[in-house]
């Protein structure tokens, strides 16, 4: 390896700072260098001293921008002055370069195929939305990630949405590289909606509603996905027709309903009677309806016990 030696002066720094505490940065270039990511800094490509540590430590993570994912690179002394000049390093009097006389760099580690994520990160969708009939990913990046090893994991945030532009870490095996992408997603899953115009109390039935796949929305992400989730259930708060049905629109399961025979008990103190009767209203347990004693065809207000039995409430 040619061994080059060189050293730059910085023009203008010796009027602003005393020669007594004129400082030197050492820069021993490395001939070959591998790296994985894809930003490179100068503590990659050089072995770097300098008399402040905490400038020391700055001027290793410089940035020395980006490597392209094939083929090599090319860092030059000259490149690499102009960008230390830049950053205005107090007392920086010389910078002294030894070692090769370039660096060439080139990104290591396995490419992954822009098909190979999408699947990936599908795979781990249908983890997290075990209801999606279908989901469509479409990448956003310009071209595939390179990482140290062929396996990684994909790592969904947890406030990712199945809609829209979202995000996921990419994380190589090994756990030496991370890399986040973006992706455009679309997931599909049934949706309850109304035929019809539903009223508060009224029960709905197979007739009321239909289910449709659709991609998940604000307006859908809530919605209910299965008929049974509906069905005999009472509307707590109307519902237009076309609208998707969201369960805080809906009641408890109806365990009454209007025209049921039910055994009415009444409590007197310690007496207990009971008669049949017929249910004037509906509703779930413990709601208040009003029920007509056969007998009689008198009216009063009950509490639902359960499906066949309502309390009388005694005044």
């Amino acid at each position: 390896m040619r061994r080059w030696v060189g050293c730059f002066l910085l023009l203008g720094l010796l009027s602003a700072v005393s020669s007594a505490f004129a400082l030197t940065l050492e820069v021993r270039l490395r001939d070959e260098v591998v790296v994985f990511q894809e930003t490179l800094t100068l503590g990659d490509v050089a072995e770097v001293s300098y008399p402040d540590p905490r400038w020391e430590k700055v001027l290793r993570g410089l940035s020395l921008g980006a490597l392209p994912p094939q083929g090599e690179r090319v860092i030059s002394p000259q490149e690499i002055y102009a960008r230390v000049v830049r950053q205005g390093v107090p007392g920086l009097d010389y910078i002294y370069f030894s070692g090769a006389s370039v660096s060439r760099v080139r990104r290591g580690g396995v490419p992954v195929a822009r098909e190979t994520l999408e699947d990936e990160i599908r795979k781990a969708l249908r983890e997290r939305f075990p209801g999606a009939e279908r989901i469509e990913v479409t990448l956003l990046e310009e071209s595939g990630i390179i990482l140290p090893t062929p396996e990684f994991t994909v790592v969904l945030p947890k406030t990712l949405k199945p809609w829209g532009v979202q995000g996921a870490d990419i994380v190589a095996g090994d756990g030496t590289q991370k890399k986040t992408v973006r992706f455009a997603l679309s997931i599909y899953r049934p949706v309850v909606r109304a035929r019809k115009d539903l009223t508060v109390h009224e029960t709905i039935g197979p007739e009321d509603v239909t289910v449709s796949v659709e991609p998940v929305s604000f307006e859908t992400e809530k919605t209910c996905a299965t008929l049974e989730e509906v069905l005999g259930k009472p509307v707590r708060k109307t519902i237009r027709a076309g609208d998707p049905v969201v369960p805080t629109a809906l009641g408890k399961d109806v365990l009454v309903k209007r025209g049921d025979l039910v055994t009415m008990v009444a409590e007197y103190g310690g007496i207990v009677v009971t008669t049949t009767g017929k249910a004037r209203g509906e509703g779930t347990l413990g709601d208040r309806i009003i029920v007509e004693n056969i007998s009689s065809r008198k009216r009063v207000e009950g509490i639902i016990v359960d499906e066949r039995t309502v309390r009388v409430v005694v005044r």
